[in-house]
């Protein structure tokens, strides 16, 4: 597989994550295998104060109750200092990051909360598991940045490109729905070049891969990279993207209905 290549991460982005990487390391007592960075801090398309910083650690298998707690207690605290608009990380074993698979178990998931400083934290025993691991699974054994331990390939298993296909297929169709022109559009062109050979690239470098390969309208890709830029301001999703974002799905679809495979 194909993978965007970087010299690295922007350094606000990699010095906040080594830091929370000593605080997460730190609460579980000698149980944490691994740290990576992963999407648009290692993928491009980095924007400070708009971009997530994506982590995803690894624990060991014998990880104690305290030990999460303490964990959740840091993650919770993270905010302040993220040089992006907030911390989206996954705290998950070895047993389940050396074999992913649905439901997708977790220990720990943290994101953004909403209106404060504080990150609102979601342990995995109240939901049977996390759909988004999938895809942070792949990117992190595709490019993730190793900020604590060995290679992501070393500790991450391979996921089912069919599996990955039909994620991608319905994260369009939310996008198409929920969320802005730029995000539903630039997600669009990323998931129809990793259709065409592989590659998980970032939604800039996607939408710039697609205007090159002639992978959709030149026009609404351009407003849409625009957009994302900060050039021109957001807006929703039209009806020319709706069509679009729902074709590219319906292509992915149709491949994962197809067939098989993993990422290797």
């Amino acid at each position: 597989m194909v993978v965007q290549v970087r010299d690295g991460p922007p350094g606000a982005v990699l010095s906040y994550a080594q830091l929370l990487s000593i605080q997460v390391g730190g609460s579980l007592g000698g149980q944490l295998r691994a740290a990576y960075l992963h999407g648009s801090a290692v993928l491009g398309g980095w924007m400070p104060g708009r971009s997530d910083v994506d982590m995803l650690f690894v624990t060991g298998n014998a990880v104690s109750g305290r030990a999460v707690e303490a964990v959740a207690a840091v993650l919770a605290a993270s905010g302040p200092g993220c040089p992006g608009s907030g911390l989206e990380c996954s705290v998950v074993t070895a047993g389940q990051a050396g074999s992913p698979h649905a439901p997708w178990p977790f220990l720990l998931h943290a994101r953004p909360g909403p209106g404060d400083a504080r990150q609102r934290v979601v342990r995995g025993d109240e939901l049977p598991g996390d759909p988004d691991l999938l895809m942070h699974y792949a990117v992190c054994r595709a490019a993730g940045w190793p900020v604590y331990g060995p290679g992501p390939r070393e500790l991450i298993g391979s996921v089912a490109r069919r599996a990955i296909l039909g994620y991608l297929a319905g994260e369009l169709r939310w996008g198409a729905e929920h969320g802005t022109e730029a995000y539903a559009v630039l997600n669009a062109c990323r998931a129809l070049v990793f259709l065409a050979d592989g590659q998980i690239v970032s939604k800039v470098a996607g939408g710039s891969i697609a205007l090159a390969r002639g992978l959709g309208p030149p026009a609404l890709i351009g407003r849409a990279l625009d957009q994302q830029h900060g050039m021109s301001p957001e807006q929703a999703v039209t009806p020319d993207a709706t069509d679009y974002i729902l074709a590219a799905a319906a292509a992915l679809r149709s491949a994962a209905d197809a067939g098989a495979g993993s990422i290797t």
